[in-house]
């Protein structure tokens, strides 16, 4: 059976894309080495959490160069970034996104900014992304070394990300305090909901389940009584229709939600206790105009 957890890696064969597969399973900066003889592979990665196990795998692979009629596309797209082109793929090429369509639940595409023209690689993962919609979708400029003077290209990019559903992750930026880091695209992949995803239940800092009592709700104030189905509807009604105030009635708009709030309140504890507070409050007590006085009734 197919299972869509794999995470596929692109790039030009130059590109170290084995390098950064690594780095974001060690959680590490991007090893400075960008020529990679590993121009494909696959990388089983455990995901481990405080909160859920998943069991994924990077598939790395190399991207070839296009037709110069798809480098055209993309710049006329680029310069013109509010229109969206068709994208030309061929049988052979939709042949292989379909094969991959139930097994690939997320792209890292990779890119020197040097080689601006290698941008164009991504238009047939675009069009993968349009056909069948894995859930993360990374486009990760990366380098030797940090590339500057770009500012306007690097712009047009990630303006087509933007549009195209990509996340821009540019580990070539000069800036020092740049918010792009592997840890980025880390977090992007470890933030998705695998196919595989085991929740830690059982941890103690694990997600609360729906058998985990509310911690503000005393379950065991009276769980020796027996109550039946509909009883706390029906005394929440009676004690709304026998007690309610004269206050409460006649308030302004604007003291008239804390006495809904007040009420909603009441109505999600023990119906015991409902006619308790609804005595206490309005019968065996002066009433109070406000909610500020019946409060400190409470607390008395």
């Amino acid at each position: 059976m197919d299972v869509k957890n794999k995470i596929l890696v692109l790039g030009r064969p130059e590109i170290n894309k084995a390098g950064l597969v690594r780095s974001v399973m060690a959680g590490a900066a991007l090893e400075p080495c960008v020529a990679s003889s590993e121009a494909s592979a696959q990388i089983a990665w455990a995901i481990d959490t405080r909160y859920y196990t998943a069991q994924t795998e990077f598939w790395v692979d190399s991207t070839e160069p296009l037709s110069t009629a798809h480098t055209q596309l993309m710049q006329n797209w680029l310069s013109s970034p509010s229109t969206r082109p068709s994208i030309p793929i061929d049988t052979s090429t939709h042949e292989l996104h379909d094969s991959l369509s139930t097994l690939v639940d997320a792209i890292v595409f990779v890119f020197d900014p040097r080689a601006s023209t290698s941008f164009t690689d991504i238009l047939p993962w675009a069009q993968f992304a349009i056909d069948h919609e894995p859930s993360i979708l990374l486009c990760v400029a990366v380098s030797d070394t940090k590339v500057g003077g770009m500012d306007r290209q690097k712009d047009e990019w990630f303006d087509w990300c933007v549009q195209m559903g990509w996340e821009w992750v540019d580990l070539t930026d000069v800036d020092p305090e740049s918010e792009y880091s592997v840890e980025r695209v880390r977090d992007a992949l470890v933030a998705n909901e695998w196919a595989t995803m085991v929740p830690k239940t059982n941890s103690k800092t694990g997600p609360k389940t729906d058998h985990t009592p509310d911690s503000s709700v005393d379950v065991h104030a009276d769980s020796n009584v027996d109550i039946h189905a509909d009883s706390s509807a029906d005394v929440h009604a009676d004690s709304n229709a026998d007690h309610t105030p004269e206050a409460a009635i006649d308030a302004p708009p604007e003291q008239r939600d804390e006495w809904d709030m007040f009420d909603k309140i009441a109505s999600a504890v023990d119906p015991r206790r409902v006619t308790e507070l609804h005595q206490r409050l309005f019968t065996q007590t002066p009433q109070s105009d406000d909610m500020s006085g019946l409060m400190s009734q409470l607390h008395s």
